[in-house]
């Protein structure tokens, strides 16, 4: 059995291996940064750090996530891809719904053809789907170097 947080994003449902969920919390506004990109709010502290708070539904080019009394923002652990350095990201929900219990089985896959890389699969529940995240896939490359930059930028102000 695996565990997932599920969570809202605009109108569909995601959900995320607990293994990579370090925190949830109510949103907070974040701190505005000078040069952004696009779906990133903004920085937040996390303990002894400052990381990004990514709009997910921008990041997934679902509309822009509107912060509400529901909003919570759910922090990550991701890993760097082809290095062994793990950062964290703060990602805004609508609302965070539960945690499901699946088996490898009950995962559906999705044809190539239509799968963004950071799905890994879907899960059929209450005859809705839920899109269960490759989380070290959803940012590439070149998403990782340009938050860095926001951060060092930030740091030294």
């Amino acid at each position: 059995m695996n565990s997932y947080l599920t969570f809202k994003v605009v109108d569909e449902v995601f959900a995320v291996h607990v293994s990579h969920v370090m925190e949830i919390r109510e949103y907070e506004k974040p701190k505005p940064v000078p040069q952004k990109v696009d779906f990133i709010a903004g920085l937040i502290e996390f303990r002894d750090e400052v990381i990004p708070l990514i709009n997910t539904g921008l990041k997934f080019n679902l509309g822009s996530v509107e912060a509400s009394q529901n909003s919570v923002i759910v922090i990550l652990n991701l890993q760097k891809e082809g290095e062994e350095d793990d950062y964290r990201v703060a990602v805004m929900a609508d609302a965070v719904s539960d945690v499901l219990e699946l088996e490898e089985g009950e995962l559906k896959s999705i044809h190539q053809e239509y799968k963004p890389g950071y799905v890994s699969g879907t899960y059929s529940k209450d005859g809705a789907f839920v899109f269960v995240l490759d989380p070290d896939q959803v940012f590439t490359r070149n998403d990782v170097i340009e938050m860095d930059k926001i951060l060092a930028a930030a740091k030294e102000q």
